[in-house]
């Protein structure tokens, strides 16, 4: 084997796959990347045995091989080097060597033989055929979804996000018994859905193109997710909308794009109904600005150790109350401007639910629906054309207490975005259980299996 690239090049497939090393590995060559060189091509592999991914580039190959090497080592040192400096790998046939060569420099890296590295199960008999998706519509789905999936050893199918392929419309789905959440967006017609030559790879036993009676689903693995989410990065920067291909079967799942691949086990076992858990109809309905919420709610929390935050809606005045209380700390109360539909309503949220159901919401304002202060609520999208996202969250019983009051609650606060992004959100976490009796919090309804 012999090639040459860029450092920058070989640094940014090996980040690519570093998500499928594990930090703990069973055995010595799942700690390494398998490099593979073809004409024009070189490919980096790594496979944990659950997770595989596959990154590659175009580079000038003077002789074709194979060779695994020690993946963080080999990351660690070529990142250190000049970007633009140009790199000369060369393996001897049969040779458990690679030598590295830049300007000045010669390393010797130990691997082992490309047979000994596990296969990647990246061509399977397929259920149905490739759906094509964009890196958009997979990225706005995440950032919505992932942070509603759960690590259940229980329940391992909520550990990862329902997929449901409908028509020309696909649906992601995440649920973990305090919040549920959903994103449905658009997709190309089928008479758009063209085969590939990575789908030309797999023999598909079933053609029949989805529909409202009978959806195409796969239930996707949480941490894979993760993985792929990296991989995307942040579509909206690219000029251009990338192609992601979906190919799955009962038992495997894979994503391929023009640079990477991605390949992972199915969770098994039927996803509850969760479409029966969102109310047909609303009686209150608040729409307000998502920063000037989650800025408010952040600020508000820090006063109870529960977390607790009370929202009150007042209709004459169109504006949103919060209220936070602790015994010992303080209490803080805010108002915000909101287009406020129906009668009062006094409702308890807690904070570590709302944040994230809040930072989940891709618009710079948020429809708030609600019924009774018992009954779950959601946070939608307003109406826009990026598809349409719901979070559902449920409400906390209320200890009855004095609000403080606010000095005029017709002046309602506002909030700067720039106020908003100065604040950490993340580094907060309860260090007392959330409430003192086991009962006063509200959980959704069990679901069917």
């Amino acid at each position: 084997m012999k090639f040459s690239c860029p450092a920058k090049q070989l640094t940014t497939a090996l980040n690519t796959v570093m998500g499928a090393i594990p930090t703990k590995p069973n055995h010595p060559i799942l700690a390494h990347v398998l490099l593979l060189a073809t004409p024009q091509t070189i490919e980096v592999r790594a496979f944990d045995l659950s997770l595989g991914i596959t990154a590659q580039f175009n580079a000038p190959v003077e002789v074709e091989g194979a060779l695994t090497l020690p993946a963080k080592h080999l990351l660690n040192l070529i990142a250190s080097l000049p970007k633009d400096e140009e790199l000369s790998f060369e393996a001897q046939l049969n040779q458990t060597e690679a030598i590295l060569t830049s300007a000045g420099k010669r390393y010797t890296f130990r691997g082992f033989k490309a047979s000994q590295f596990p296969q990647l199960p990246t061509e399977f008999p397929l259920t149905v055929p490739a759906i094509r998706l964009t890196a958009t519509v997979l990225a706005r789905g995440l950032k919505t979804t992932l942070f509603a999936a759960t690590i259940d050893e229980m329940k391992p199918v909520l550990s990862g996000i329902r997929l449901t392929i409908e028509a020309a419309q696909v649906e992601f789905a995440a649920t973990n018994g305090k919040v549920l959440a959903i994103v449905q967006d658009s997709i190309p017609t089928h008479e758009n859905q063209q085969q590939s030559d990575t789908t030309k790879k797999h023999k598909t036993k079933r053609k029949s193109l989805p529909s409202a009676s009978s959806p195409w689903g796969i239930t996707i693995p949480k941490t894979a997710l993760k993985e792929l989410q990296k991989l995307l990065g942040n579509p909206t920067d690219n000029l251009t909308d990338s192609e992601v291909l979906l190919h799955f079967n009962d038992s495997q799942i894979l994503f391929t794009s023009a640079t990477f691949s991605l390949v992972c086990r199915a969770l098994t076992g039927d996803y509850p109904d969760y479409t029966q858990l969102l109310p047909k109809q609303w009686s209150h309905e608040v729409t307000v600005s998502s920063h000037q919420l989650l800025a408010a709610v952040t600020r508000l929390a820090t006063f109870d150790k529960h977390k607790i935050i009370r929202l009150v809606l007042n209709p004459t005045e169109q504006v949103l109350s919060l209220y936070g209380q602790g015994q010992d700390i303080g209490s803080g109360a805010e108002s915000l401007p909101a287009l406020i539909q129906g009668e009062g309503l006094e409702i308890g949220f807690d904070a570590e639910v709302l944040i994230p159901a809040l930072k989940a919401i891709p618009t710079s304002e948020v429809h708030f629906l609600f019924n009774e202060a018992n009954t779950p609520a959601t946070l939608n999208t307003v109406a826009n054309s990026l598809g349409t996202a719901t979070v559902l969250v449920m409400p906390v019983e209320l200890w009855s207490a004095e609000l403080p009051s606010l000095s005029s609650t017709s002046q309602a606060l506002t909030v700067s975005s720039d106020e908003f992004q100065s604040i950490d959100t993340e580094s907060e976490e309860a260090s007392e259980p959330k409430i003192d009796s086991e009962d006063s919090q509200l959980e959704l309804a069990t679901l069917p299996m």
